[in-house]
């Protein structure tokens, strides 16, 4: 278990959980400090001891061998763990070449030793810096909050109480300040070892090794490890600049919203509670007198059970909580008893009532109102829900910003990762998302609107919905699907996950992902590859619920994420997941509404109430069956999957099978007349069939116009020509525009005679011929012509 994140809603609490993960952070900034030292000392032994090389490099070696990366959270990325191991291979290499020969080796002060000292001064130096500061204003905090809760109730003395009320409040803020400073500075430090730290060894085994000549070899097996490594370095880098920005975003908003300064109910690390913080309990003396002791307490509404912690900041020491159970609450008179913003409580194990003092009297209503006292209630929380906002306006939005920077081709360098101007990309979203003034946004013109314009908007768009894409309900399982060590067990959950998303989410994610996918595709070209596009879209499409700084060091998993969806896009959004009842699969409508448009993808239908359904050779068409929804794709057309000449070289022969179409019985006795006729079967949709269930003419009105009832009408033909053994082929024109993926495949423009027309062992594809060649062809990009 690594170290816990420090969060900046801890500093608010300043309990002793969080002084005591502290101090976590502060011994391994202590141990990372003599590490360093410990590796400037070895190092110029290998410079300066000649006779003592072989000694001193194995020493050195063994340092690094022996150092563990400490991370924040319990779970690493690939890229982190390579990283985490990469002091460990540092050293191997060095014991290979200690192991051949030792010999003397010349370096430079100036590249290793010098940087490891400026690391350690300039990062563990500041933070020392930034620990002194914290310390001072803890100390100034909590004796101004001493004078300020011992000054007496009077109501004479008014402008005394005012004065008091802001010097609290002053120096509580400085002492927030400083806290969240010091818990960001550092984690930092603990991010910045990933890649500055191993940045300046890996320097020391590049110059080390190039001192060698007969280590050439050496040499070339350690610069394709090295290539892997930068690469890894450079993205762990990205990542950390994210997280820091994302980190600093949430420092300003907890420093500058008057209600972040405010002490938060269900912050800190004893989640579940309803409401904790430090409390002074009277204690009566000897002769009457009387003490205040400070403890932090915390209690849980639903079971009344009450915890008490003797504890103080500067200097405490972490005891056992006492647990008492609550009976009732009382909110104290100020007119019996001389100090302000008291309340009594009365607890089971107790005899008579404890006198309690909040921290002011806005602590004390919360307090009372937690307790059920005497003091108004007020919610505590605000109820969220799934929807997600995403309209057919958003939609529309989307669609169009997609065809335009696909349009405009997919070869710009920094595709998404360019910014566009802030001012612009907000009146693009003014004027998109306006239903008056939607339909005439034109993205024809780069002039008007310049690619990175419609790319920030995109971003925005979806940064800004009430909930992110992927849901607050879903994001903790997607982080989990990330952490899981094996791949495999990644894309499978993933997976899973996904087609958990509400339909809107699922039709949204999927035409964003199909596009980000046609990006990456051209990554040679535009240098946005799957981890950058990852880096770009992740905190957007993965917002969490609550802004914390676990959560901001989670955003390296949202990345893997998004990375995974774009890796695996066909199989995640085209299949449903394994163990999935494929009768209760969702059903994507299509979002493709404007006429004139491609279809969709092969093999789907236009209207989601026109399902698809495979029928098995040697079965009967069931009508009831037919009915049943099954996944409706709307996306772009795309090719044929890649393995489908696999998948047929590996089909089994088949056996002479009847299987009833329309209600006329047909024999077929090879395998190819077999898949043809069920990849004729599986077209026909419950509107393509009559009541008596054989195939409508063309051109019927029951189903809607277009290409579906074309599917409809090629799907009956070719039953015609099957239950009549008319071997005549068919001769169709194209409706759309289609470029084939690979050689297999037909490209042609809309309007064009594909003759010799038959049914393609691939449901959802024809075989035709066009200009001599010989090739499949979609079935719904085609109309059939007598």
């Amino acid at each position: 278990m690594g170290l816990q994140p420090l969060e900046f809603a801890d500093c608010l609490t300043d309990s002793p959980f969080f002084r005591t993960k502290l101090a976590e952070h502060e011994q391994e900034l202590e141990r990372t400090s003599k590490f360093i030292k410990q590796l400037v000392h070895h190092g110029r032994d290998v410079y300066n001891a000649a006779k003592q090389l072989s000694k001193a490099q194995r020493i050195f070696a063994k340092d690094m061998m022996n150092f563990k990366f400490e991370c924040i959270g319990n779970q690493l990325t690939d890229d982190e763990i390579v990283i985490s191991k990469s002091l460990s291979e540092f050293g191997k290499y060095i014991e290979k070449i200690e192991n051949n020969r030792e010999m003397m080796i010349d370096a430079a002060e100036d590249c290793i030793m010098k940087p490891l000292e400026r690391f350690r001064r300039e990062n563990i130096g500041a933070a020392k810096e930034e620990k002194k500061n914290f310390d001072k204003h803890t100390v100034k905090f909590c004796q101004s909050q001493e004078r300020y809760l011992n000054m007496k109730a009077s109501k004479s003395n008014d402008s005394a109480a005012q004065e008091a009320d802001t010097q609290v409040e002053f120096e509580k803020k400085a002492f927030y300040t400083a806290s969240m400073k010091y818990v960001l500075k550092l984690q930092e430090i603990q991010e910045k070892k990933k890649f500055e730290f191993v940045e300046i060894l890996l320097s020391y085994m590049l110059g080390w090794l190039t001192f060698y000549h007969e280590g050439y070899v050496d040499l070339e097996d350690f610069r394709i490890y090295e290539n892997t490594l930068r690469h890894l370095l450079q993205k762990t880098r990205e990542s950390f600049e994210c997280t820091r920005d994302e980190a600093n975003n949430l420092l300003s908003k907890m420093l500058n919203e008057n209600k972040a300064l405010k002490p938060l109910d269900q912050s800190g690390i004893l989640r579940g509670f309803t409401k904790q913080g430090y409390l002074y309990l009277m204690e009566k003396k000897a002769l009457g007198t009387t003490s205040w002791t400070k403890y932090y307490c915390h209690y849980k509404k639903e079971t009344k059970e009450f915890y008490m912690i003797f504890y103080n900041q500067v200097g405490g020491k972490l005891l056992e909580p006492e647990k008492y159970t609550l009976e009732n609450c009382v909110r104290r008179a100020s007119d019996t008893i001389e100090r302000r913003f008291c309340f009594d409580v009365t607890l089971k194990e107790k005899s008579g009532p404890l006198t309690f003092q909040a921290l002011s009297e806005e602590d004390r209503r919360l307090w009372l109102d937690a307790m059920d006292g005497k003091e108004p209630t007020y919610p505590m929380h605000n109820l969220k829900t799934e929807e997600s906002m995403l309209d057919e306006i958003g939609f529309n939005f989307i669609r169009k910003s997609i065809a335009a920077i696909e349009s405009r081709g997919l070869q710009e360098q920094g595709l998404y990762r360019v910014v566009g101007v802030n001012s612009k990309v907000n009146n693009l979203l003014k004027v998109a998302l306006d239903p008056k003034k939607a339909d005439k946004v034109s993205f024809e013109d780069p002039s008007v609107w310049e690619t990175k314009t419609i790319t920030s908007a995109i971003k925005n768009y979806l940064r800004s919905l009430p909930e992110p894409l992927m849901t607050f309900r879903l994001h903790d399982s997607f982080i989990k699907a990330a952490k899981q060590e094996s791949k495999t067990l990644r894309i499978l959950d993933v997976h899973k996950y996904v087609h958990q998303l509400p339909q809107a989410n699922f039709e949204m994610l999927d035409l964003l992902v199909a596009h980000l996918d046609r990006v990456a595709s051209k990554s040679d070209l535009n240098k946005m590859t799957v981890a950058n596009l990852g880096v770009c879209f992740g905190p957007s499409l993965m917002r969490p619920e609550e802004e914390t700084m676990a959560a901001v060091l989670d955003i390296k998993f949202c990345n893997i994420v998004v990375e995974i969806l774009i890796n695996n896009y066909k199989e995640i959004f085209k299949n449903p997941p394994d163990g999935a009842d494929v009768s209760e699969s969702r059903v994507l409508p299509n979002t493709n509404h404007s006429t004139g448009k491609p279809p969709l993808a092969p093999g789907a239908l236009a209207n989601q109430n026109e399902p698809s359904v495979r029928v098995l050779a040697g079965q009967t068409v069931n009508h009831a069956a037919l009915t049943q929804p099954s996944r409706n794709y709307a996306s772009q057309p795309i090719g044929p999957p890649s393995s489908v000449t696999t998948r047929l070289k590996q089909r089994p022969p088949i056996q002479p099978v009847t299987t009833n179409i329309g209600g006329v019985d047909i024999q077929s006795s090879t395998s190819s007349s077999t898949e043809s006729l069920t990849s004729a079967k599986s077209s026909l949709s419950p509107r393509a069939l009559s009541d008596s269930g054989t195939p409508r003419a063309l051109g019927s009105r029951d189903g809607p116009v277009g290409y579906t009832s074309n599917v409809s009408a090629l799907a009956a033909r070719f039953s015609i020509n099957l239950a009549s053994n008319d071997s005549t082929t068919i001769t169709v024109i194209t409706r759309y525009r289609c470029v084939g993926d690979n050689d297999t495949e037909l490209s042609f423009e809309a309007n064009q005679m594909i003759t010799n027309v038959r049914p393609s062992r691939e449901p959802g594809w024809l075989e035709g011929t066009l200009d001599g060649k010989t090739g499949i062809i979609p079935e719904n990009y085609v109309q059939y012509i007598d």
